[in-house]
């Protein structure tokens, strides 16, 4: 995302601990914008006192847990929400959850670099499903990414071989004693072109999700997708870094500079 904003000209600059935001850094940019809600609301909060534009990008979990949050924090997470200047939902759905109008725009994606797994595909497994032990909030991540689902899945199809993989942050953990599944914690991003190479269909199941990115990765990389019981086909055209920032820059305008 950054690269593809700089190379349409945006001074853009990078924040990794947002748990005490840096006013000196703030009032050094005109637009503060924040991915998942959670972790950069005390960003987008101090912006917004010093009169800094200001956008909130939803994903997924983060809408969820803002629709189930309620009293003080509620309070405090909605006047943020409904002070800032734009919010972006990567999926329509994620839009009824807040509940607040704003524009879908998905992430963006190494469109370049799965599309080259399309034409060196060695498929030795079928099935590659993504489960991680802990979910964002610390709950098991095999309630809110259906474990049990592949497992039911796994019984009754002992003939196909299945590979349950987590993330760097919340890796897959679990002890499977099954001959046709194999756990892989995680590996780094870089590296999920050799997964992607090696599987033949990607399936999520999840209880709260937006428009994950291993979607769009695995169609490009040749792959089949389910996601929640329905097949996907398409790669929304966002994806491409270079179509993301002409979009974000669109979004931009029109906030900082309204007709």
């Amino acid at each position: 995302m950054v690269d593809a904003l700089r190379s349409r000209g945006f001074l853009v600059e990078c924040v990794d601990r947002v748990k005490v935001p840096s006013l000196l850094k703030i009032m050094n940019f005109d637009v503060i914008y924040g991915l998942h809600f959670q972790t950069c609301s005390r960003y987008t909060m101090a912006a917004e006192m010093l009169g800094k534009k200001t956008i909130i990008h939803f994903v997924g979990s983060d809408a969820y847990r803002y629709a189930k949050e309620n009293g003080i924090r509620k309070l405090i997470w909605r006047k943020v929400v409904y002070a800032c200047d734009l919010v972006l939902y990567v999926s329509p759905h994620l839009m009824e959850l807040v509940g607040r109008s704003g524009r879908v725009l998905p992430l963006p994606i190494r469109v370049d670099l799965f599309k080259k797994v399309k034409d060196n595909r060695s498929p030795k497994r079928d099935i590659l499903y993504y489960c991680p032990t802990r979910g964002d909030r610390g709950e098991g991540g095999e309630v809110t990414y259906r474990l049990d689902w592949v497992l039911n899945y796994a019984k009754k199809h002992p003939e196909e071989t299945i590979t349950i993989i987590g993330n760097l942050g919340h890796p897959a953990d679990y002890r499977i004693n099954m001959p046709n599944v194999e756990v892989i914690p995680s590996v780094p991003h870089s590296k999920m072109v050799e997964v992607y190479a090696q599987h033949r269909r990607l399936i999520r199941m999840t209880t709260q999700d937006g428009l994950p990115t291993m979607v769009s990765e695995a169609l490009l990389s040749g792959l089949e997708v389910i996601f929640n019981g329905k097949r996907v086909t398409e790669v929304p055209p966002e994806r491409d870094p270079k179509v993301f920032a002409e979009r974000f820059e669109e979004e931009l305008r029109r906030i900082l500079y309204p007709s």
